[in-house]
């Protein structure tokens, strides 16, 4: 009995594409992180060198001023050198303050201000232009670090430098706010990094806060927090957290 040639060239019923395209979407969504993962390491390993180049940045500032940028170190360069003109100084964004680092002449460029994210109208997607006077310096969105401050406790409207050498003094990957996070309110940005962010300590130390655990918020999986119990600022001598005698300002956005 011959086969027929309809028979011969039969092709796929409908069950059989649908169970070939389930098998396909799941092998698909398996290797779709780490493959995204993969791809941000680059990103991630930048951020992190630039959070270091930081340091050396913020610690010259240090030792030319006294303290780390706040109010005071502001009002003093503007009263020392009222020609120059890189923006504002102060304010409750991250960019404000970290101007100041300019009036030294050895600090003339914007690169080590970048990291590549793009939240919540954070768009950090390219290095600074390195245009600084006439009020250019580090502009709306050619910084990505976040910087934290004290709360001055006599004057809650005034900014403090850190003076603690184990706490944090930048960080990375932040999810930007319009207010400054006091404490460890902060929200982490779930998107640019993956579930990662880097946290510069005064004494020049980098921690990558994936480590810590930082896990979704429940009510918007597009952004991290620290798990409970833990703290990114450094406790009393009696084990007591000081996290709220700090702000962290978020870059602008």
């Amino acid at each position: 009995m011959k086969v027929s040639a309809l028979k011969k060239n039969k092709g796929f019923t409908l069950i059989e594409l649908m169970v070939v395209i389930a098998i396909l979407a799941a092998l698909a969504s398996i290797g779709y992180g780490p493959i995204v993962d993969h791809m941000n390491d680059g990103d991630r390993q930048k951020a992190m060198s630039n959070v270091k180049s930081l340091h050396t940045m913020l610690q010259g500032f240090k030792t030319d001023n006294g303290s780390y940028p706040c109010d005071s170190t502001a009002e003093r360069l503007q009263e020392e050198k009222p020609d120059l003109n890189f923006g504002n100084l102060t304010g409750d964004t991250s960019n404000a303050y970290f101007r100041q680092v300019y009036y030294s002449a050895d600090n003339v460029s914007e690169k080590p201000f970048f990291a590549k994210v793009n939240c919540n109208g954070l768009n950090v997607v390219n290095e600074g232009d390195e245009k600084l006077a006439n009020g250019a310096a580090l502009s709306r969105n050619e910084n990505a670090m976040a910087y934290v401050m004290r709360k001055n406790v006599e004057d809650p409207a005034v900014k403090d430098g850190v003076t603690k050498s184990n706490a944090p003094l930048v960080i990375c990957g932040i999810y930007p706010s319009a207010t400054p996070y006091v404490g460890d309110t902060i929200m982490f940005d779930g998107a640019s990094f993956r579930g990662h962010a880097f946290m510069l300590s005064c004494d020049g130390s980098v921690k990558d806060l994936k480590d810590m655990g930082l896990e979704e918020d429940e009510n918007d999986d597009s952004k991290y927090v620290l798990p409970a119990g833990k703290s990114l600022f450094p406790e009393t001598k009696k084990g007591r957290s000081t996290a709220d005698g700090y702000m962290v300002l978020s870059p602008e956005k």
